[in-house]
């Protein structure tokens, strides 16, 4: 294994592996004067476990939300903090410590009911991974929270403005190019799906 992972490496670290290699190679049987002349390894279809790769990309998802979640909520990456989560309940307990270490969690707490989920994640964020519903739990001033989530709600407001404003000009419609026009449509699309976010906020801040 030692010496497929030298001949792997071999582009990115040239010298390294050459000098691993000279003396790896003996030991495992391979013959050559160089690693560099040696087969790139490749891939046997075998030995690819697709139940792996699927837990995996799992695994990613739920690292991703939480990430995603982080930075809505103005969080540092290296702040733990507890996830409270409802759905997929078996893969979030058995991925807990995987998932703690990997986004940054103090605990992965996982809900049966629903409505204990949500009361007790309040007015935090939340995101959706496949069958599962998580968000980061963080004790926060309701007033302050709600005039931050109100500032960011009129910024946002203030540039679908804008954009509709712009798609709404016949002119501007008609001198722009299509990507111009494409990638107006798709501010439009993302700003509204982000301002519906920031009320659904607002609405369970009360």
């Amino acid at each position: 294994v030692l010496e497929a992972i030298l001949r792997l490496a071999h582009p990115v670290i040239p010298f390294i592996t050459e000098e691993l290699w000279q003396t790896v190679a003996p030991v495992a049987g391979k013959t050559g004067e160089s690693i560099s002349v040696a087969p790139y390894p490749s891939c046997v279809e075998a030995n690819i476990n697709p139940a792996a790769e699927a837990y995996v990309a799992r695994l990613k998802a739920v690292v991703d939300a939480c990430r995603t979640l982080r930075g809505e909520m103005n969080v540092s990456p290296s702040t733990r903090m507890p996830a409270y989560v409802v759905g997929d309940a078996a893969f979030m307990r058995q991925a807990a410590p995987v998932l703690q270490a990997l986004a940054k969690l103090s605990e992965v707490k996982v809900f049966d009911d629903e409505a204990a989920w949500s009361a007790a994640a309040q007015a935090a964020p939340v995101a959706v991974v496949g069958e599962a519903r998580l968000c980061l739990f963080m004790e926060i001033d309701v007033a302050a929270e709600k005039a931050r989530i109100g500032k960011e709600a009129t910024r946002i407001e203030g540039e679908l403005a804008k954009a509709n404003a712009k798609l709404g000009n016949e002119a501007f419609v008609a001198k722009a190019p299509p990507a111009v026009i494409e990638q107006e449509r798709k501010r439009i699309a993302d700003f509204s799906a982000l301002l519906d976010k920031l009320r659904e906020q607002l609405r369970r801040l009360g």
